[in-house]
């Protein structure tokens, strides 16, 4: 393939690849700026030689990648807050029980959850003291600061906590999400005394947030429903907060889920609207050149005010450069150009590497460009309007095709009517977007026609009862897949070599692709019944209990609920561990685990049985004893308690353990407990 050829693309992958190692490699800046250095000078060294003796070496371009390499570990080090003197963390005072007197200002709000408003925050004091930093900040809904603006300048009282990790296992991270945002701490405000000092727009993005704001004041007053609102914020402005859950959820059934955030697909049709409105100027003089310019600042001034997030921010770079590209008419590969906009990106944003937003619109682009070439020469029609909704199929399948490996490691579920989606979706959405600028112009000059209101809001509409239509046919949804990273690479290498296949037909070429098939099955099919062990778990869950047996590839859960359908750490732990069947059973009072005999006490307080000596000892249901006469009693070698007991009692028996010096172990605080054997 000529493809692999071009240096930018191998420079892209090598960069990408030392920004994944830096969070490994232990190794101070000067380390890494002596590296680089000492590379660069060996590299000119055997410049100089090679062009006085007229010899070419192969192994100096391995230096060179080895070099991007590095340059990723230090772009990625330097990029990370806390390398800034001036971060909060650098602070000595700062602790998890200590209050301090904050200031900072709103930055992003972000979507609810069922008892806190939530916010990123940039802090500008801790204590009088200037800093710089990025906080969560929890705002009660019960609180009388309750309305408070992006930008607002804010002094409270406030304790900063750290992010905790999740409590279950195989459960998302949100605390690795924010490390990898730059966020270490959260605070939660409630009854503090918080002060919003009203602040007039000083930079490119308060005015954003401005027009934002006066956007969506007036869309409010619009005739559009609550939900049609909410995606209308969504496609045009990136604010998707409104948006509910349940309609999430039907989306990412129905695989448009990607519609809701404005990336690729938004920033690529809003760039043929503007090529297809400003056609005319390619008549005049210079008018290609105009016609470039206009649109690139029409571009990036949509990704400002879309509030310039890391989806827009990539899309508008990744579709500049094409537009640049092709307004100029320069010979480039479609994928040369698509590795030089992702080695801009990460050159100034490495943190861009770890966002899963990021990963699956260069996945799917990548798709399209080496993928749809191919589809094109098996099928074509010669019917224009037939030929379009043709390659709109194609470009569905090839970008399924580039992203279901990362959709399977992240998601765990195929929607299998992806492409159905996609052919009423996509011409919808060319029309919602069309239209909706109209209306965002017309809005800021006058009041926008009441027709062009009500085809707008009729096209929200097609959308939503189509994609509510598809998510209902759940037997096309193959959820609840299993598949790790190790899978996920195997995926891609298959991927690699069957494209080197299609364009080099030979044996050797062959034997490695089956190779890598071959290895595929045995690691992601054959392995995971042939490695799976009994475990025992004890999870943590609020207010009530819930054990898993596993044996094998079977798990059988132990519960007091009314239902486990629908339960999230469940399904997350049968993802993880490649669960094939379940059963349910209700709560026993003795469990054989290993070569050791748990005992489980419940609210009824009973933990003397004859002839039974516990190692140990489950607490559930606040059970009502004293801990130190069961400990004296039973002599056990560990207790255990989980979510289901009051706060109060497991504060009490946390002191006793720690005062009787027997190991414990709380699922609030360590997670949940889990043996192997």
């Amino acid at each position: 393939m000529k493809t692999l050829q071009y240096p930018i693309l191998k420079f892209t992958v090598f960069l990408a690849i030392g920004i994944l190692l830096s969070d490994f490699l232990d190794v101070s800046i000067s380390t890494i700026l002596g590296t680089i250095g000492f590379i660069c000078f060996v590299l000119i060294g055997i410049h100089l030689y090679c062009k006085k003796h007229h010899k070419t070496l192969f192994w100096p371009s391995l230096l060179v990648l080895l070099m991007m390499v590095f340059v990723g570990v230090f772009v990625s080090k330097i990029n990370i807050p806390t390398f800034s003197k001036t971060h909060y963390s650098h602070l000595e005072k700062i602790s998890d029980n200590q209050s301090h007197q904050l200031e900072f200002i709103i930055k992003k709000r972000l979507k609810p959850t069922a008892y806190n408003h939530r916010y990123y925050v940039e802090l500008l004091k801790i204590d009088s003291t200037r800093v710089s930093g990025t906080l969560l900040m929890n705002l009660d809904k019960e609180s009388t600061a309750e309305n408070i603006n992006v930008s607002a300048r804010i002094l409270t009282t406030a304790v900063l906590q750290n992010v905790k990790p999740p409590l279950n296992l195989y459960q998302f991270n949100y605390k690795n999400y924010l490390e990898n945002l730059g966020i270490y701490h959260q605070i939660f405000l409630k009854d503090q005394v918080v002060l919003a000092i009203p602040q007039s727009p000083k930079s490119i993005m308060d005015y954003a947030q401005a027009i934002r704001e006066m956007f969506n004041k007036r869309l409010q007053k619009l005739a559009f429903k609550p939900i049609e609102h909410a995606l209308i914020n969504a496609l045009l402005l990136g604010q998707r907060q409104d948006i509910t859950t349940d309609v999430y959820e039907d989306y990412a059934k129905a695989g448009a889920i990607h519609i809701l955030a404005i990336s690729g697909l938004h920033i690529g049709i809003l760039l043929l609207i503007l090529q297809f409105i400003m056609k005319p100027l390619l008549y005049f003089r210079h008018g290609k050149f105009v016609r470039l310019l206009m649109i690139l600042c029409l571009l990036w001034s949509f990704a400002i005010i879309a509030g310039l997030s890391p989806s827009v921010v990539r899309a508008v770079t990744m579709f500049s450069l094409f537009a640049i590209v092709r307004g100029l008419k320069r010979t480039s590969n479609s994928l040369n150009t698509l590795a030089v906009s992702a080695f801009i990106l990460l050159l100034f944003r490495p943190g861009f590497c770890f966002d899963v937003g990021f990963q699956l619109s260069y996945a799917a682009v990548a798709s399209i460009i080496t993928v749809k070439p191919v589809l094109d020469k098996w099928w074509r029609i010669k019917h224009r309007i037939g030929n379009w909704f043709l390659d709109l199929f194609k470009v569905s399948i090839a970008a399924q095709i580039g992203v279901l490996p990362l959709s399977l490691y992240y998601f765990h579920q195929f929607p299998g009517l992806f492409f159905v989606t996609n052919m009423v979706v996509v011409p919808c959405l060319i029309v919602i977007l069309g239209l909706g600028i109209l209306m965002l112009v017309l809005i800021g000059i006058h009041q926008p026609p009441d027709l062009l209101i009500q085809i707008l809001s009729w096209f929200i509409q097609i959308i939503n009862r189509f994609v509510e239509w598809v998510a209902s046919k759940e037997a096309f949804l193959f959820d609840q897949i299993s598949f790790d990273l190790t899978a996920l690479i195997l995926s891609y290498l298959i991927l690699f070599f069957l494209s080197i296949f299609y364009y080099k037909r030979t044996f050797k070429n062959l034997m490695v692709l089956g190779g890598c098939i071959l290895v595929f099955q045995v690691v992601v099919q054959q392995l995971p019944a042939l490695t799976s062990k009994n475990a025992f778990v004890i999870f943590h869950k609020s207010r009530y209990s819930v054990f898993g047996l596993q044996s094998n590839q079977h798990l059988e859960i132990h519960h007091d609920l009314d239902s486990i359908n629908r339960l999230r750490m469940l399904n997350d732990y049968t993802i993880g561990v490649a669960i094939k069947t379940q059963s349910t059973n209700s709560i026993q009072r003795l469990y054989k685990v290993d070569d050791k005999l748990l005992l489980v006490v419940d609210s009824l307080g009973i933990y003397t049985i004859k002839s039974v000596k516990p190692q140990w000892v489950v607490l559930r249901q606040s059970p009502k004893i004293n801990l130190n006469r069961l400990i004296d009693s039973l002599s056990p070698e560990l207790i255990i308690w989980d979510g289901s007991n009051y706060k109060s009692y497991q504060k009490r028996w946390k002191l006793t353990c720690e005062a009787k010096k027997i190991r414990y172990h709380q699922t609030s605080e360590k997670g949940a407990f889990l043996v192997n054997y």
